[in-house]
């Protein structure tokens, strides 16, 4: 908006006298000399800007080698001119006459003159001088120009329209076009006025009427008085101590492809210590509810009252401003977000912005001395850049102006702490551009979207700020308040658990899924611990394992998926919700041991919201196994709380574990729960559960089997036979619960073979004694594509007799395991042995076999092919069936 250095608009307005038609070779046609001159150094002052230029004439004949067609002077930046100083004649009152003033050939309003053009000009074969006034004219309502002026040019009307390189760094370009070719123009000088009411320029304030007479007033004394206040009407930049290049391009009609160019240089200005920078930026949201997603309605004032001996305030460079780091960006704002890019919006070019409506996120309003009304636009959401995924376009397309800026925004990625910053830093522009600004409004929009999320607290927190002048002087700095005082009572932490099995039918197949939530207001959540109910298991079988590099990206194999994920994000009543549509799907995957767990999930969550991509977000989860109930804990990795400084802001999560005949329901219908222990960032603990349970237990078969046989070539009394046991189930009947197996009098625990036991602190530590082995177990389950295997121990006990423990293992890469505790006692003479807990998981089988010899614990007490007996087992099963089997004790009787 500098744009309207109007200096240069009479030079033009003489270039577009027309010009009789020229006899000689148009290759000489161009600029012979070009210059430029202000009464005044003193930058951000009013001076006077002459502009002079001359046209080649032919060698010999003095006149031009071809005639104007069209004159174009590109102003440096920083010049501004202030329309509403003076009167703006309208181009009816150009063209017509003044009823009131007919010496006024044009009608325009004296008042309106704001400067005056010489020229010479071939009339009629001969040299002649003119000089003409210059008005300030209203702007075109096509916005097609910024500026416009005119005035009679030997009888013809000369507008001139200026306009503003806005695809470069906003400096002035005044165009003359479609010149005739009725009156050659050979020189142009051109003087625009600082002050037009100044009593300085009483000589030369003349009506159309006068110029050709003279050009003097034509009043007894020679001077005519303006009928407005002295007021500033022309600027000249605040800066200090650079060269200001102007260039002036003109073409002619013999060869109107072919644009010949010259340019010159003003002095660099000088006194900018003088000059005032004063801005002040206010900052309020436009909800100030904690915890909730914000607007920002941002001021930024600059007093562009003049100093003392007529000098304006300093023109913005540069402006940053940081907002408090309780105020982060709100992930909810990404939902139905388009963006702008640079083709979109125009950048490189003087066309009119054209973002889609979707990427609008704000208005924005302008006032400046130069226009008479205020400029209104618009805030783009950029698209993101590598770099820069956050960013901003200020864009207003009214009045003739195409102003396109781009705003920088970070988020700190340890705080989330957001700065923005204007500063046009690009090869074209060292700086915003150099115009005079009242005010800036930038009002972003508020509302369930709103691009801020609020302090969880309320009170008052602090923006800073600082404003960079072109003067070079010191930066303007400040703070400023931002008051958040409703929904003041949050700040708990009491997350909220619910789940459960989509097919609730005992013993069946079915997806599971589990809900962690939050509300808006509550601390965030840092790390969970999810109990899974006793008897939900999967059929691993199958299931292809993601580990490796392929575990950390999240590229997992697709047959190693198990389920999906929805998540939401954001402040407010309207978050984020993940997947979006059209986006990359999220996903679970089942994987190998971590961090001691034998199983694992990768959990892959594209983080995508509108035109952003912060990648996808991986967090493992260690599925730890109890190994003497196989009740599954899946305790997460820490969540992260920031993504390229953009908060995660986690409200709910819900896993959906829907692989076809992976999760396995309980086959006991006890009321059970899902349980949680989760973590807040700020060191909260909170217990939330949630209820379980299946049906149709009851209708569950139950009816296992189970065979012996003692091994070994002393089957007479004190031989020390070895024992092997077969279990065996039937597929969809319940699981079993409990075993009670007591062998009959024929064998008896031999004490003296108790050589080593196992104490309970080296069971702990996985450190029994080899010698406390004394036999073998094998289980195969439906659910394991592997056996497991393992020792039995004697374990020291607080009964009389040592435990009977089976430990069994999965092979080294599925490092599962689980223990079976038999309790050894004597009832009615004999040898019995209670397990009381088994895992409500299927097993279709299992092989215990049992030392003999100088290892064996049994004794036979007779001859066992003589006198063979039969076992007494009883069986329970986890939907409360009962059984009991008498198997033979079977021997190697040859």
């Amino acid at each position: 908006m500098r744009l309207f250095a109007t200096a240069l608009l009479a030079t033009m307005a003489l270039a577009a006298w027309t010009a009789e038609a020229a006899q000689a070779d148009p290759s000489e046609f161009g600029i012979e000399s070009f210059s430029a001159a202000q009464s005044s150094a003193q930058a951000a002052a009013h001076p006077d800007l002459t502009i002079t230029f001359a046209l080649n004439t032919e060698a010999g004949t003095g006149r031009l080698p071809a005639t104007a067609r069209e004159v174009i002077l590109e102003l440096p930046p920083g010049f501004a001119a202030f329309p509403g100083a003076v009167v703006q004649c309208t181009t009816a009152q150009l063209m017509g006459t003044d009823p009131e003033d007919p010496s006024n050939a044009t009608g325009c309003p004296q008042d309106a003159q704001i400067g005056i053009a010489e020229a010479e000009l071939f009339k009629n074969g001969a040299l002649a001088k003119v000089t003409e006034p210059l008005f300030s004219m209203e702007p075109p309502t096509d916005g097609s120009a910024v500026a416009r002026f005119g005035f009679i040019g030997d009888l013809y009307p000369i507008v001139i329209d200026v306009g503003l390189r806005s695809e470069g760094d906003y400096g002035a370009e005044v165009k003359v076009l479609g010149i005739s070719s009725m009156v050659p123009l050979l020189t142009a000088k051109s003087t625009v006025w600082g002050v037009p009411a100044d009593e300085s320029h009483d000589t030369q304030r003349v009506t159309p009427y006068e110029a050709p007479r003279g050009g003097v007033p034509e009043t007894p004394d020679g001077r005519r008085k303006s009928g407005l206040p002295p007021a500033p009407f022309f600027t000249s930049p605040s800066r200090c101590g650079a060269l200001r290049t102007l260039k002036l391009t003109v073409t002619s009609y013999a060869e109107p492809e072919v644009a010949r160019s010259a340019e010159t240089t003003l002095p660099p200005n000088s006194g900018c210590g003088k000059l005032k920078f004063e801005p002040h930026l206010s900052l309020a949201p436009t909800s100030r509810q904690a915890a909730e997603p914000t607007g920002l309605d941002a001021l930024t004032t600059m007093d562009q009252d003049e100093a003392p001996g007529g000098i304006d305030t300093s023109t913005l460079r540069a402006a940053r401003v940081v907002l408090p780091p309780e105020l982060r960006v709100a992930a909810g704002a990404g939902d139905g977000l388009a963006s702008c890019s640079e083709t979109q919006v125009g950048i490189g070019s003087r066309e009119p912005a054209h973002c889609p409506e979707a990427a609008k996120i704000g208005a924005v309003e302008v006032r400046t001395p130069e226009l008479t009304r205020p400029l209104h636009g618009a805030v783009y959401q950029r698209t993101p850049s590598p770099g820069e995924l956050l960013g901003l376009w200020l864009v207003v397309d009214e009045q003739g102006l195409h102003l396109k800026l781009h705003g920088k925004v970070h988020t700190d990625p340890a705080t989330g702490q957001i700065t923005t910053v204007f500063d046009e830093g690009t090869p074209a522009s060292e700086g915003l551009p150099q115009a005079p600004v009242s005010s800036l409004s930038l009002d972003i929009f508020g509302g369930a979207r709103a691009p801020i999320a609020a302090p969880r607290r309320c009170g008052t927190y602090f923006a800073s700020y600082e404003f960079i002048p072109w003067s070079g002087g010191p930066p303007a700095t400040g703070r400023s308040p931002v008051t958040f005082d409703g929904g003041c009572d949050t700040g708990g932490f009491s997350p909220k658990l619910s789940g459960g099995s989509a097919e609730p039918l005992g013993g069946a197949f079915s997806t599971i899924l589990t809900e962690l939530s939050r509300e808006s207001g509550e601390q965030e959540i840092s790390s969970f611990d999810l109990t899974l109910p006793a008897g939900l298991t999967a059929k691993l079988a199958g299931v292809s394992l993601c580990e490796g590099a392929a575990a950390q990206s999240g590229d997992c194999p697709a047959d190693s998926q198990i389920g999906r994920i929805v998540a939401s994000a954001g402040p407010g009543p309207s978050p984020l919700w993940i997947p979006q549509p059209g986006k990359e799907p999220t996903a679970i995957y089942l994987s190998g041991p971590y961090k001691g767990a034998p199983y694992s999930i990768v959990a892959k969550v594209p983080a995508q919201a509108g035109p952003f991509d912060l990648g996808d977000v991986i967090n493992r989860i260690a599925l730890q196994v109890n190994p003497e109930t196989a009740q599954v804990t899946a305790q997460a990795d820490p969540l992260p709380r920031l993504l390229q400084g953009i908060p995660a802001a986690l409200r709910s999560a819900e896993a959906i574990v829907d692989r076809p005949g992976f999760a396995l329901n309980p086959t006991d219908c006890s009321a059970q729960q899902i349980s949680a222990r989760v973590t807040s960032t700020e060191g909260a603990l909170a217990t939330p559960s949630a209820p379980f349970g299946v049906a149709g237990c009851k209708a569950l078969g139950f009816k296992p089997s189970l065979s012996f046989r003692l091994k070994g070539k002393k089957t007479n009394r004190g031989g020390h036979p070895a024992l092997r046991a077969v279990l065996k189930t039937r597929h969809g009947d319940a699981n079993i619960a409990r075993i009670q197996a007591a062998l009959p009098h024929s064998e008896f625990i031999d004490q003296a073979h108790f050589q080593t036991i196992c104490t309970r602190v080296q069971f702990a530590a996985e450190n029994c004694p080899a010698g406390s082995v004394y036999g073998h177990v094998t289980a195969y389950s439906p659910l394991l594509d592997y056996p497991l295997t393992g020792p039995v121990y004697l374990r020291s006990s607080s009964h009389e007799l040592p435990d009977l423990v089976a430990v069994v293992r999965g092979p080294a890469a599925h490092p599962i395991e689980f223990n079976a505790v038999g309790h050894v006692d004597s009832v009615n003479g004999g040898i019995r042995t209670t397990f009381t807990t088994f895992p409500d998981a299927p097993i279709s089988k299992a092989v215990l076999e049992m030392q003999g010899g100088k290892k064996g614990l049994f004794v036979n007490s007779r001859d066992i092919c003589r006198f063979p007996g039969k076992a007494k087992v009883g069986l329970g099963a986890h939907n409360g069936r009962k059984l009991t089997l008498h198997p033979a004790l079977r021997a190697d009787c040859g």
